[in-house]
């Protein structure tokens, strides 16, 4: 069935903007944790830290999935 073919092929393409949003996010994240962690506000940079780390652990499994 090539219809489904391409349908799959064309979602594949446009979820790679995606990935990129999650490394920025995860990006960002990193860098408003070390800015927590200097302040002074432990629990805040915690929490951020995991975020960071879903994020970049999310973009490089959507990346995994983009690659099979």
């Amino acid at each position: 069935m090539p219809v489904i073919d391409t349908i799959a092929q064309a979602g594949q393409g446009s979820s790679h903007w995606l990935v990129y949003l999650l490394f920025i996010a995860a990006g960002l994240l990193v860098g408003g944790t070390w800015s927590a962690y200097q302040a002074g506000s432990r629990p805040l940079a915690i929490f951020l830290a995991l975020c960071a780390a879903v994020a970049f652990a999310g973009a490089v499994f959507w990346l995994m999935g983009a690659m099979n």
